[in-house]
């Protein structure tokens, strides 16, 4: 398992020509599923700043590596706008806090979040996850 603090910051890498396309900045979720759908990068020039999680070959200790730039689908952040998830509220949907959100523990091959850490110490596994929006993360109670 991977943590997301560990990933952000790392660098994001194309695998045609090892140019660096960015870092990354955060991961967008599909809670339905609870999997990655996408990478958000900081740093991009002059492109879309999400690549999608399909696109991923590889989240290694050092760099994330992507397809070729020039063929990885790219998103704007119209729809991950809403997933900086590290210090978001966290909450049941029965309306109860649980904390903020300070990690999210992932399986770096499949994409499959495992666990949601909250900063009163709760572990939520990651099934449990029913929404992200701008002003939280919603879990089953």
């Amino acid at each position: 398992m991977m943590l997301l603090s560990q990933a952000v910051g790392r660098p994001v890498v194309s695998s045609a020509d090892a140019a660096q396309v960015g870092t990354v900045a955060g991961l967008v979720l599909a809670p339905e599923e609870a999997l990655i759908t996408a990478v958000r990068l900081d740093g991009v020039k002059g492109g879309a700043d999400v690549v999608a999680w399909a696109d991923v070959h590889a989240v290694g200790p050092d760099a994330v590596v992507i397809g070729a730039a020039s063929v990885a689908r790219f998103a704007s952040t119209d729809s991950a706008g809403s997933q900086d998830l590290l210090g978001k509220r966290l909450l049941t949907e029965l309306g109860d806090a649980v904390g903020t959100l300070t990690d999210v523990a992932f399986d770096p091959e499949s994409g499959r979040v495992d666990t949601l850490h909250s900063s009163r110490g709760a572990r939520i596994p990651g099934h449990q996850l029913l929404g992200v929006g701008s002003y939280a993360v919603v879990v089953r109670a």
